[in-house]
């Protein structure tokens, strides 16, 4: 009966071996596969930033990108933000489509610290982003602000539209 009891005994030690390693795996390979996906979605907007930068250096002349985003209105536009070998910051917008590529001096026009400034006077409580973009046929700002978008022109500090709720 003792014999009995101990076969019965590693039995179930190794039987909850068997789960506690199985459950490991199966972990293990949810979190790798999840890690995978991720970094497989995030690859087309790494590439499209890379590419973005180099069209910024190639057409403005740019040396160096302080910043890189992407701006979604009616059209979208990569937004590159960096300086030349004179020194010399620039904003070059770059339309996913088309061939039009834009750039201005950042010195001619607003900091994002003045655009944030400017939605806080028209009712923006708290600043969740700020991207260069292009509406309207103007540079703008886009300030996120919880729920609402406020686009402000990039070279005169004008509200040019509040979106959202």
């Amino acid at each position: 009966m003792a014999k009995m009891r101990q076969r019965t005994q590693k039995q179930i030690i190794t039987t909850g071996k068997q789960y506690v390693l199985g459950l490991f795996v199966l972990l293990s390979v949810l979190t790798f596969s999840i890690l995978y996906a991720l970094e497989v979605s995030g690859r087309p907007f790494a590439e499209a930033k890379e590419k973005a930068v180099e069209l910024a250096s190639q057409y403005a002349g740019l040396t160096s990108a302080t910043q890189v985003a992407i701006y979604n209105g009616a059209a979208t536009y990569y937004s590159v933000v960096g300086k030349t070998d004179a020194g010399e910051e620039l904003l070059v917008l770059i339309p996913e489509e088309g061939q039009d590529i834009l750039v201005y001096p950042l010195a001619a026009g607003l900091s994002q610290e003045e655009a944030e400034a400017v939605a806080q006077e028209n009712g923006a409580e708290s600043i969740d982003r700020a991207i260069l973009g292009y509406a309207d046929g103007k540079p703008i700002w886009e300030i996120k602000s919880k729920t609402a978008y406020y686009l402000i022109e990039f070279e005169t500090g004008d509200l040019l539209k509040k979106e959202g709720i």
